[in-house]
């Protein structure tokens, strides 16, 4: 930030931010979409989406992972313009089927709960 400028943050200073940390923005503006709408469906359905989606991810861990590479180097092998479109999408996914968003959460959070845990386990085991 420039310090002469008293009048807050510029143009540049958003988009080059933006640019820098576009994985953070995005999953943070997403996270706060789904939240705020969520109590459109009412916030039960977002726990109870939570919690499968968290039974499913220690149950399903295995085959959660290659799943999500998947995903993500679809969208990372497109051009700019189309993961803009796919990250627009997705936004729109977060107002208008919130729980869907939960859902996901907790299937990476069981996931990955899973898999510290039976690392952890391993790791002490062996001493």
């Amino acid at each position: 930030m420039n310090p002469d400028n008293k009048e807050g943050v510029s143009v540049k200073e958003i988009e080059a931010f933006a640019k820098k940390h576009r994985f953070e923005v995005f999953f943070c503006l997403a996270f706060i979409l789904a939240c705020f709408f969520s109590f459109l469906w009412g916030p039960w359905w977002s726990v109870i989406f939570a919690t499968i989606g968290a039974v499913l991810g220690v149950l399903l861990s295995s085959k959660l992972t290659p799943v999500s590479k998947s995903i993500f180097s679809f969208v990372f092998k497109q051009e700019a313009t189309v993961q803009l479109v796919l990250a627009i999408v997705a936004l729109i996914l977060a107002i208008f089927i919130a729980p869907l968003y939960f859902l996901i959460l907790g299937l990476h959070g069981g996931k990955d709960l899973h898999h510290w845990a039976s690392d952890l386990y391993n790791q002490n085991k062996s001493r």
